[in-house]
């Protein structure tokens, strides 16, 4: 199976990333590889993104360069946020609950390591995309989902995620980081294949990475009748 194939998500946290690699099989993708990488390994991710032929990260590239710090339009919690942020929050009425900082220094150590993890995969592999598995979920049910701290936010993760990504062993026991994970894949694929949204800015001076959503039910039927 060739990289552009071979779709890699990647859920950070302080103390580990978990990285799902799915590979497309007709209509549906399926799961290749599903690992942990801890952030002193954080080089484990090299050979896995070499394969890929699209990488999403669930975390910025970098701090924010405080383009909207003067925008009395934004709650002041998200006047230091990068524009792809704003973007999808003004576009999809989808908010992150940690705009990124403007200096290193302030962010939490998660985010600290996905500075890392980018600038891993920026130098094995393909351009890695933003994505936010949180409003990734939102975007595939039409609306809201339960929590994914709750048995009914797991499950409707698992069904959501089944329609496009056969389900592997043990599915039903992958835990929330695990489907993160996967949709984080799932949306570098729609991606890759035309169906997914980004939303960013793109004016001079701009934040450069947008946050990109994947595919809603009516688009991705569509693509799924074309294949």
């Amino acid at each position: 199976m060739g990289p552009a194939n071979r779709f890699v998500g990647i859920d950070l946290g302080a103390r580990a990333l978990h990285v799902v690699t799915l590979e497309r099989s007709g209509a549906r993708l399926r799961v290749a590889e599903a690992r942990i990488v801890t952030p002193d390994a954080i080089d484990d991710l090299a050979p896995i993104v070499e394969a890929a032929g699209a990488v999403g990260i669930d975390a910025p590239a970098a701090p924010s360069r405080g383009c909207h710090t003067d925008d009395e339009s934004l709650a002041p919690k998200f006047r230091t946020a990068r524009c792809g942020e704003i973007a999808l929050g003004r576009g999809a009425a989808i908010w992150v609950p940690w705009p990124t900082p403007t200096r290193a220094t302030d962010a939490p150590t998660w985010m600290q390591v996905g500075f890392s993890a980018w600038a891993t995969c920026r130098a094995h592999g393909p351009e890695p995309m933003e994505v936010y598995p949180a409003g990734a979920f939102r975007v595939l049910a039409a609306g809201r989902v339960p929590p994914k701290s709750t048995a009914a936010g797991l499950e409707a993760r698992r069904r959501l995620l089944s329609d496009a990504v056969e389900p592997p062993p043990g599915f039903a026991m992958w835990s929330h980081d695990g489907l993160d994970a996967t949709v984080a894949a799932l949306t570098a694929a729609d991606a890759a294949e035309g169906g997914a949204t980004a939303f960013g800015h793109t004016g001079p001076g701009c934040d450069p990475v947008a946050v990109w959503m994947p595919a809603g039910p009516a688009d991705r039927g569509r693509a799924t009748e074309g294949r």
